[in-house]
């Protein structure tokens, strides 16, 4: 399968085939509490998990875990299952999975989910050091002349400094939300490609 490519950045896409030898679904629930003064929290989280078993070409079996997803399978059934993960890394995450004997695609994981955790756009601080700088040159050139006052500092517009360094932060994080939004876009359209791919291969 093609890698895909954004910024400088390569994600490495491949798939697992084969037949499915055994499904199982189950689900745990998770019990969190927490306690303050006079009273006590208590959260109930319910995860589902769908294990099965598949066999290659070569006679390897493998076993794959989803979590949270709905996905029909039974023995017998031809999948492929597209897996993506960043270059020299060993964790790999599933994208989709093709069910050849159904001729349907399943979505595993959201493609702006799959973004976040490939960090293809993350948050680097550039946008905090551009504002603060703003921020500083408003309170320079808001700075009265010196002959003037004893603390010329504590006369310059601080107010306007913090608004506009306010402002370059709301714009640096739209821009970056833009960005993070248009990359999720493209790996959407790169994994339906790749299941395509799946699909054609196996006809």
């Amino acid at each position: 399968m093609d890698d895909f490519n954004y910024r400088g950045k390569r994600v490495q896409f491949w798939k697992l085939q084969g037949e499915v030898l055994d499904s199982d679904r189950y689900s745990e629930t998770r019990v969190t509490a927490r306690s303050g003064v006079g009273n006590a929290r208590v959260r109930m989280r319910q995860k589902t998990y769908h294990d099965f078993w598949i066999r290659g070409g070569d006679g390897r079996e493998q076993s794959i875990q989803l979590e949270d997803v709905k996905v029909p399978l039974r023995a017998g059934q031809q999948v492929t299952v597209v897996c993506a993960g960043l270059p020299r890394s060993e964790r790999g995450w599933l994208c989709s999975l093709v069910n050849h004997s159904t001729g349907r695609s399943h979505d595993i994981i959201p493609a702006k989910t799959l973004q976040r955790r490939l960090r293809l756009e993350r948050i680097t601080g550039v946008s905090l050091i551009f504002a603060l700088a703003v921020a500083a040159l408003v309170v320079y050139l808001t700075l009265p002349p010196s002959g003037y006052f004893a603390h010329p500092w504590r006369m310059a517009r601080w107010d306007y400094a913090a608004i506009a360094g306010v402002v370059v932060l709301v714009l640096g994080a739209w821009r970056k939300s833009r960005r993070g939004g248009r990359a999720a876009r493209a790996l959407k359209a790169h994994i339906g490609e790749a299941v395509s791919q799946a699909q054609q291969g196996h006809a």
